[in-house]
């Protein structure tokens, strides 16, 4: 007992805890003013205009998962340069995405501008504005995500938190201030473009106080062990985000419209546990990749998000547990009770891909990339496994259950095993 009362003043004690709780305080607040920005203007614009903001902000998600695996990239360069204590390097590499960034938001805008009225067309949006004003969005979206991962990179996450909370804020004050005072949603995208502009000011600005005046360096990068990190890294997201998503895309063609309507208030309910412990990856993989090139072992930080993720999602499953028909009638209505028996079990499942998703990011961070066979294998078999059976909703969810707890148990091979450290840059004379 005083072991475990002494561990857990260590823990409480530690710099992982510390950016533990910074880090879900801003994200909760994140998913909150995202959450209020729907909920306010849902209420002002009407269906057929929501209906627009609502298949826009879809796309978005698709737009930007070139720019998560760049800044899933820069995250562990960062780290490691500080392990490194490559102030050099830092200051370079600050100083080439700044420059890179705004070249690929140039270039992402004006396509976007000059592709508006195809883009409206297949979406069947007749409000080109606000197709013009997504495409600006998503511009700035592959440069302020970028930035900010270099202070996730060096563990800076006072700056990573004020500035993705800056761009919630903005957009929800501002998004809904303009809709309210007329401008419908032209202005709910017009304030969340002015958001991202206002995160965007404030993360450069601090990227360039702080690494601006560090000496610079010509940046050698080891080419072959960045190829290889970015292939992994972007075949891991598409993965993921599979994992993630496409059970209600097979559901609702193979499914009835009801039961994919169950299903979908089903899917919504998991993913709030999936998202409950969703920041814990971004404080694991810096903190991982700095330890490993140290010449430490990162195990320990790997067993402290363990212990976040098991407590957080326990608590949750044992709502959904004893309370599934006032879990699933809060988020989505009465109407959807029937949904009701497979609260619990969907919940698993998402906690079960939520443990898969802070192995695959742990191991990204100590550059190894055994995980990828088996979260292939369990991304196409679910899907296949659904294909084949789904007469009920519970025999959708059993192969859910057993594909993510297959990923689980294979991608943990080796997890805890040593890593050999290795500097990134391709002269290591470079980053003394």
């Amino acid at each position: 007992m005083r072991n475990l009362v002494d561990g857990s003043r260590r823990f409480l004690a530690s710099g992982f805890f510390r950016h533990t709780l910074l880090v879900f305080v801003s994200t909760t607040m994140v998913n909150a003013l995202g959450y209020a920005f729907h909920f306010a203007i849902s209420r002002r614009i009407g269906v057929e205009q929501y209906g627009v903001l609502s298949a826009l902000n879809a796309a978005l998600s698709i737009g930007l998962v070139i720019s998560q695996i760049v800044s899933t990239v820069v995250v562990k360069y960062a780290a490691e340069f500080r392990a490194a204590g490559d102030e050099a390097h830092l200051s370079a590499l600050t100083r080439r995405l700044m420059r890179f960034g705004a070249i690929a938001a140039v270039i992402v805008i004006a396509a976007g501008l000059a592709a508006t009225r195809p883009i409206a067309a297949f979406l069947q949006i007749q409000n080109l504005l606000a197709v013009a004003l997504w495409v600006t969005i998503i511009g700035l979206g592959m440069w302020t995500p970028v930035l900010r991962s270099i202070f996730q990179g060096v563990e800076d996450f006072r700056v990573y938190a004020i500035s993705i909370v800056v761009e919630s804020l903005g957009k929800a004050l501002l998004g809904v201030g303009f809709v309210y005072a007329g401008f419908g949603v032209d202005g709910a995208f017009a304030g969340w473009a002015l958001g991202s502009v206002i995160a965007l000011a404030y993360t450069a600005w601090a990227a360039l106080h702080r690494f601006g005046k560090l000496p610079d360096a010509t940046l050698y990068i080891d080419f072959r062990r960045l190829a290889l990190t970015m292939t992994n890294v972007s075949i891991a997201t598409v993965l993921l985000t599979s994992l993630a998503y496409s059970d209600v895309v097979v559901v609702k063609h193979f499914a009835d419209p009801t039961t994919a309507g169950l299903y979908g208030a089903l899917s919504l309910a998991g993913k709030i546990l999936f998202f409950l412990v969703g920041f814990v990856p971004t404080i694991v993989l810096p903190k991982a990749s700095r330890i490993a090139l140290s010449g430490q072992s990162p195990a320990g930080v790997f067993l402290q998000a363990l212990v976040v993720i098991v407590a957080m999602s326990g608590t949750g499953l044992a709502v959904y547990y004893f309370f599934p028909l006032l879990v699933i009638t809060t988020l989505a209505g009465g109407s959807f009770a029937p949904a009701a028996p497979y609260v619990f079990s969907y919940g698993l499942a998402m906690v079960l891909l939520a443990g898969i998703n802070v192995i695959v990011i742990y191991k990204i961070g100590i550059h190894r990339f055994d995980f990828v066979v088996p979260l292939a294998l369990c991304a196409v078999g679910e899907v296949v496994g659904i294909s084949v059976h789904h007469a009920s909703l519970g025999d959708v969810i059993g192969v859910l259950i057993a594909g993510n707890a297959f990923a689980l148990v294979a991608s943990s091979y080796r997890v805890l095993s040593p890593q050999r450290a290795r500097i990134p840059v391709g002269n290591t004379g470079a980053a003394a």
